[in-house]
């Protein structure tokens, strides 16, 4: 089929690859993205496997917290010069405020209380503002982290026993994780069926390019695809802090349990297609 020199040009921002590899990868799959990046990852032509599901967009995350709630906002703009803009940060620190403390988390209510404020500014600085996405939490125990402004971390939490020691500081660790880690599910039982069938797939197709009997093949694709597993959910994952154990372990040893998590980065994407 005809492939657009437009839709190339997007499978290239996505993958990195080249653009006849991309060209290949998009007549195969009739000019789906999502299947030419599967193929791409197939043939060990895509470039940017890692960044995949990323975006990249200027702006700001912004955080609200009290006893019981916190609140992270994404405000977008269209450079990082007024992302680091007095009045820039003044307004989204007020919509998030504003948020947290009238338990308001609509996106479009959120947008038609401070439209007038954001076309004032996008007035002022000439650059365009989006109130882009905005979640929160409630819990006795959550724990916050910004990170540069860029990346910010809820994590709810609770102690499985009495603890002596600064239990906020335990939960900050892992909530520093997170930020560094981007895990996408908090353990294997949130990982929907179809992504785990997709990666499986995908290592069966490479693993089959090997020439091994049958038996071996089966065994390089459970253990790739288990090494995949413990990539993308957090209580698996190697711990920044100390890499000799998983997360899974230091909340066992430090008698504490993640029940959810929140990790917001400016521009990213939501979905790990």
């Amino acid at each position: 089929m005809e492939i657009s020199k437009k839709l190339i040009q997007e499978l290239r921002i996505k993958t990195g690859s080249g653009f006849m590899n991309c060209k290949v990868a998009l007549q195969k799959s009739k000019g789906n993205i999502a299947n030419a990046i599967d193929y791409l990852r197939t043939v060990g032509a895509c470039i940017a496997d890692s960044k995949i599901t990323r975006k990249t967009l200027c702006g700001r995350i912004f955080l609200y917290q009290d006893k019981s709630i916190a609140v992270l906002l994404e405000l977008n703009s269209e450079t990082d010069f007024v992302a680091n803009n007095n009045e820039f940060k003044i307004f989204g620190q007020t919509v998030v405020d504003y948020a947290g403390i009238n338990k308001l988390f609509a996106l479009n209510d959120l947008n038609n209380i401070f439209n007038e404020q954001r076309i004032s500014l996008i007035a002022k600085i000439h650059e365009n503002i989006i109130i882009r996405r905005i979640q929160y939490t409630t819990g006795n125990i959550i724990s916050s982290y910004i990170h540069a402004h860029k990346i910010g971390v809820l994590v709810n939490g609770l102690t499985l026993s009495p603890m002596k020691d600064n239990k906020d500081q335990y939960f900050k660790y892992v909530a520093m994780h997170i930020a560094a880690s981007r895990p996408l599910f908090l353990s294997e039982q949130d990982i929907p069926k179809d992504v785990l069938e997709r990666e499986t797939h995908i290592q069966q197709n490479i693993a089959n390019k090997t020439g091994k009997n049958n038996y071996i093949i089966k065994s390089i694709v459970k253990g790739r695809v288990d090494k995949f597993i413990s990539e993308i959910t957090l209580i698996r994952q190697k711990f920044i802090v100390d890499p000799t154990i998983t997360i899974n372990d230091y909340l066992k040893k430090n008698s504490i349990s993640i029940c959810s998590y929140i990790r917001m980065q400016v521009g990213e994407t939501t979905s790990i297609n």
